[in-house]
């Protein structure tokens, strides 16, 4: 072999050499930014999860306005509003031909639910049928309200007495 063969054996390995190390390296970089393009494309996704979660939850708030609306409206919003309700009660009343008195308003908490409860108690007298039926409206009074107690009697002839506790719910956020 020559001299000039021997040289151009030795550049061409070098070259080999050169060109499979540069390959080596290309092929490494790959690797490490198709991980990279991996994992921001998971990231990507999950923003898009959320982004699209988060228009939805959007979509749903907007959708629902009306209905969480009057759901607030069967709650008392404060203690305040318990003047409203007694009002609507003492407003029903004469329409109903009863005569009401409101005996007590009391602020009460359920132990279990931590639930707070404006508690009321009235008396009305009337014929037995229109205190029934007074009841019957105060049971359906477009709050979220439980009757405790009730008592009915009869006073004389004709007219009868009732007695009712009732609890209506305070609307509280967590």
């Amino acid at each position: 072999m020559s001299n000039s063969t021997k040289t151009t054996f030795i550049i061409a390995a070098v070259v080999f050499v050169l060109s499979l190390v540069a390959f080596g390296l290309m092929i490494f970089e790959v690797e490490r930014q198709g991980s990279q393009l991996s994992e921001q494309i998971k990231t990507l996704e999950a923003e898009r999860a959320q982004e699209e979660s988060f228009f939805r939850l959007q979509r749903i708030f907007e959708e629902t306005a009306s209905d969480r609306e009057n759901l607030k409206d069967l709650f008392l919003a404060s203690e305040s509003n318990s003047i409203d309700f007694l009002n609507l009660v003492e407003e029903l009343a004469p329409q109903a031909g009863v005569s009401l008195k409101t005996n007590s308003l009391d602020l009460s908490e359920d132990k279990e639910s931590e639930k707070k409860w404006i508690e009321v108690s009235f008396s009305f007298s009337a014929s037995r049928l229109r205190v029934e039926n007074f009841l019957k409206i105060l049971e359906n009074l477009p709050y979220v309200l439980r009757i405790e107690s009730y008592s009915m009697n009869n006073k004389s002839g004709s007219e009868w007495a009732a007695d009712v506790t009732m609890k209506i719910q305070i609307l509280s956020h967590d």
